[in-house]
């Protein structure tokens, strides 16, 4: 759901739920059904269409929204009058109107920024469909971490991604022999090719450069990655005074997609 989608969303139950308890004739809100629809309302926001706001706002900017829900959550737990359910409503209603009118900028441009952050279609690549949906939901986290300013954590996931779709693409071969016989495979000390499991991030790089699915530039982009998703370990980075920054992820992520993309994009033999 996009950013703006979700407050439209948020605002269409507060307006239904105002609606639907006008109609009411009793003075208080005695209704199990009715207090059971104003705490779904306000459960709604915090389990559903928050989450999304808050990511290119911030939290400051959603306390009084956040504050009127809960009061909302607080009036459906007890016998509350219409009056003070239809006026924290209607402030709750012009809130969200507020948020959206004064961030449309900043909400459409985070919801085209997700639009071009969509994941790829595996398909082409892997036939497991739950194998499928697990790499989407990698790309998406990988998305995400980017987008809230969380670097490692965002190329450590790109790495596995990337891992994970160099190896399928391998897989996906009937002839292995051109994989093995690679230049840059990685041998053991008789000089016999490691098997698949003992291969590192760099060694599936390098091999698919050298069956030309990668140029040369991502290859050696590919291989900075590599030296960052190292940086998980606390003592390698302090040894090394390198602090990944959100700018390194950025980037680091585009040419994720992009080596992603040449590899959904060769043709099998």
């Amino acid at each position: 759901m996009s950013i703006l989608l979700a407050l439209e969303s948020s605002l269409a139950e507060v307006d239904k739920l105002r609606k639907s308890l006008k109609q009411g004739s009793s003075s208080q809100v005695y209704s199990p059904d009715e207090r059971s629809f104003a705490k779904a309302t306000a459960l709604s926001w915090f389990n559903k269409h928050r989450g999304i706001v808050v990511s290119p706002l911030g939290d400051s900017k959603l306390v009084d929204i956040d504050n009127a829900y809960n009061i909302l959550l607080l009036y459906s737990e007890k016998w509350t009058t219409r009056k003070k359910y239809d006026r924290l409503l209607k402030e709750l209603h012009e809130s969200l109107l507020d948020l959206r009118t004064k961030n449309i900028v900043t909400l459409t441009n985070a919801d085209n920024i997700a639009s071009s952050e969509k994941a790829p279609d595996f398909s082409t690549l892997i036939s497991d469909s739950e194998m499928q949906a697990i790499l989407t939901r990698r790309w998406h986290e990988c998305s995400t971490c980017v987008a809230t300013d969380a670097p490692l954590a965002a190329t450590v996931m790109m790495g596995g991604l990337l891992e994970a779709l160099l190896l399928a693409r391998i897989n996906q071969l009937s002839d292995k022999s051109n994989v093995f016989t690679a230049t840059s495979s990685p041998k053991d000390k008789s000089g016999k090719t490691l098997p698949l499991n003992e291969w590192t991030l760099k060694n599936y790089i390098d091999v698919a450069h050298d069956l030309d699915w990668i140029t040369q530039t991502t290859r050696d982009l590919g291989n900075v990655l590599r030296d960052y998703r190292n940086y998980i370990h606390p003592y390698k980075e302090r040894s090394h005074g390198i602090h990944l920054k959100p700018n390194d992820a950025k980037m680091l992520w585009e040419l994720s997609k992009s080596i992603s993309k040449q590899l959904l994009t060769i043709q099998t033999p």
